[in-house]
């Protein structure tokens, strides 16, 4: 399934006028923000619009669009704003190159409460944005591998923890273990407190699995924890993470914020996202906060709505990635 790389944007922002009185003697720059919302098809773009004092003439007001985003390289957009009771209208075109905003100047403040220039009525000022935003590149970061991690992973000298998982037992060279009932893993202390402040926080707790230097692990597989204690020393993991091993590694790298070990499973199951894994993936996403990869299912379910596509069990999709794209796929009125 390829991602689509544009989407429709609509808004319409109702304002009080009393509220926008009160808003424009209290501020210097920001007069008031529209509720942000999250552009319908393109990854991690939120988009609202803001009244704002003019940097240069404190007696302009802007009207702009902000586009907040992180997994876009570039944004391109060509929208209008526009007050039709005013017969204000203006297009903008132009290239958001990192999170900001672009727009135009509304009125001066004498204009914008004078009522023969019809910015309100019945006191309530309609804001419409139209427009079209078109993802210019997606960013993906790889990690790097370090040759002190290799020398180290490779060494089984001074590791002094041990994970214990289901029985069993893995060693984390210079002095703990994680024990996972069956296996046993060892590893360097530092460096699984440098990976993860929930184990550092368990073992500096004074309790018998840090005087032991020792972990158990029940609730996860030997293979799940091997893979994220190879990922603590930079080894590469990728062609370890599959769909049927994708979830318990998310979970296991939530529940012990694991971040960069979070963030590299997603990306890398996001290169392997299909009709027939898009819901299996999706659901994981929900339940181990797994936000870039809930974003790319979320757009590619959407672009299948569009075009008819045909997705496997569709109806397993859970209530929270079904909501969202119900939401996304209206236009609001806003206050």
């Amino acid at each position: 399934m390829r991602l689509a790389n544009d989407c429709q944007i609509k808004m319409k922002w109702r304002i009080k006028e009393d509220a926008l009185k009160k808003a424009i003697n209290k501020s210097n720059t920001t007069i008031k923000e529209s509720p942000h919302f999250k552009a319908p098809k393109i990854l991690g773009v939120e988009y609202y619009l803001s009244l704002q004092i003019d940097e240069d003439d404190p007696n302009e007001i802007n009207l702009i669009l902000y586009l907040g985003f992180e997994m876009a390289s570039k944004i391109d957009a060509t929208f209008t704003l526009s007050v039709k009771s005013a017969s204000y209208k203006e297009r903008v075109e132009d290239i958001y190159d990192t999170t900001g905003g672009w727009g135009r100047t509304l009125c001066n403040r004498d204009e914008l409460f004078d009522p023969e220039k019809k910015f309100f009525v019945n006191e309530i000022m309609e804001i419409e944005l139209e427009g079209t935003l078109k993802s210019l590149g997606i960013k993906r970061k790889a990690p790097e591998s370090s040759s002190l991690a290799d020398i180290l992973w490779e060494n089984e000298e001074g590791k002094d923890v041990t994970i214990a998982v289901n029985g069993q037992e893995l060693k984390v060279r210079n002095n703990i273990i994680c024990s996972i009932v069956d296996c046993l893993i060892q590893i360097h202390k530092w460096i699984l407190c440098g990976k993860s402040p929930v184990f550092k926080a368990e073992l500096n707790s004074g309790m018998n699995e840090a005087r032991e230097n020792r972990i158990e692990i029940h609730d996860f597989k030997f293979e799940t924890v091997e893979i994220a204690i190879k990922h603590c020393y930079e080894q590469e993991i990728k062609e370890f993470i599959s769909e049927k091993n994708a979830s318990e590694l998310l979970h296991f790298a939530h529940n012990y914020n694991i971040e960069l070990l979070h963030h590299i499973v997603q990306f890398t199951l996001i290169d392997k996202i299909s009709e027939s894994n898009v819901v299996q993936l999706a659901n994981a996403s929900v339940t181990s906060n797994a936000k870039e990869l809930r974003e790319f299912c979320v757009c590619l379910l959407m672009d299948a709505v569009d075009k008819s596509i045909i997705i496997e069990d569709a109806t397993k999709l859970r209530d929270e990635i079904f909501t969202e794209i119900g939401q996304r796929s209206l236009f609001s009125i806003v206050e």
